[in-house]
């Protein structure tokens, strides 16, 4: 199993890439008042992309045993990853203002760069 290691990281990371990117263009074609973002395909695209990067992610805990709630840099990844969900869909379907969906849209983003820093430190920065 270790020798999958290395292509399912890869792949999660390559998922993480496409959902942020696709998350930030369908954020900018909203701002610019195209109705493209709320297409049945593009919801699909990303529900889809996100299913597959939380398989690679539940894979990549098993292979290096490492799990939320018994690990606090992954459990803080996870509150990351729903913060990161909750905001995205806020700025895209609930917000009514310009000024939040700016703010969710950068909170978003910003939720998303902290996962990224706790995964790489594998350190936990709020549950210590």
């Amino acid at each position: 199993m270790e020798n999958l290691y290395l292509p399912i990281k890869h792949i999660h990371l390559t998922l993480i890439a496409f959902s942020v990117l696709f998350f930030i263009i369908r954020a900018a074609l909203m701002f610019m008042n195209k109705p493209i973002h709320d297409k049945k395909w593009a919801k699909m695209t990303s529900r889809i992309a996100d299913t597959f990067l939380l398989v690679s992610a539940i894979t990549l805990c098993f292979i290096i045993s490492q799990y939320p709630i018994a690990n606090n840099w992954l459990t803080e990844k996870v509150l990351c990853l729903i913060a990161y969900i909750i905001l995205a869909y806020i700025a895209l379907y609930r917000a009514k203002t310009l000024k939040t969906k700016i703010l969710t849209t950068i909170g978003a983003v910003g939720w998303v760069l902290i996962a990224g820093k706790i995964a790489v430190f594998k350190q936990a920065l709020f549950l210590g």
